[in-house]
């Protein structure tokens, strides 16, 4: 089954993972204790799981291939770009969302980035060969408690907005060799919209971003 991984950074940067790992090792710690209870021994006293984990190898690409997201014709970021992005994304010490699409155990959540180490190798000019790992992070900031009418009410932080984007056609019919990434940078000047236009046309293009067809209509806002 094809599926798909994406990191999204605080300022709304969409960043695709251009060669998928051939393992994704995801942990989640338990936190159970045991304990001795007069006249039953030991017992099992339950407690709430810890933060999961991912992590995994891979590289980024300084050239598209056929084992790349998107196929051989795809467009796809310079390596060094994504390694200072993320670099950047765990400098700014916000959260990331990371993103795993097209399969059964699909994944939507916060992380941080923990240990990200690369290297270039002898004979693959280009190439960033590297390895991480992401900790899931949830929100533990105060929330403010207010008074409306004399009923208590909690309230929630701003949802995040989205930059309004330039003028754009209304629709684009893909041609081959194109991703999501390329359309939105000829239609937006700007890559990571590409999650933009995949909102507006998941009834056309299903469960998977990275699956694009020549021929299908998509439609731009």
């Amino acid at each position: 089954m094809s599926y798909s991984m994406y990191l999204k950074t605080a300022a709304g940067v969409w960043l695709p993972i251009p060669v998928l790992p051939d393992k994704l090792k995801v942990t989640s710690p338990g936190k159970n204790k045991t304990d001795t209870v007069l006249g039953l021994g030991e017992v099992l006293l339950l407690r709430k799981k810890g933060l999961r984990t991912l992590a995994w190898d891979s590289h980024f690409p300084a050239h598209p291939a056929p084992y790349v997201t998107g196929g051989a014709s795809a467009d796809i970021p310079a390596p060094i770009e994504l390694v200072k992005a993320i670099q950047a994304a765990r400098d700014s010490l916000e959260p990331l969302r990371f993103l795993l699409l097209g399969t059964d155990l699909d994944v939507n959540m916060l992380v941080g980035v923990g240990d990200f180490s690369y290297d270039e190798r002898g004979g693959e000019v280009g190439d960033i060969y590297y390895s991480i790992e992401l900790t899931e992070w949830k929100d533990y900031s105060a929330r403010r408690l207010v008074l409306q009418g004399g009923t208590k009410k909690v309230v929630d932080a701003p949802a995040e907005r989205s930059g309004t984007p330039g003028p754009a056609p209304k629709s684009y019919t893909v041609a081959a060799g194109d991703s999501l990434w390329s359309v939105a940078r000829r239609a937006y000047g700007d890559g990571a919209a590409w999650k933009q236009i995949y909102d507006a046309n998941k009834a056309t293009i299903g469960a998977n971003p990275s699956l694009i067809y020549a021929g299908q209509v998509l439609t731009l806002i």
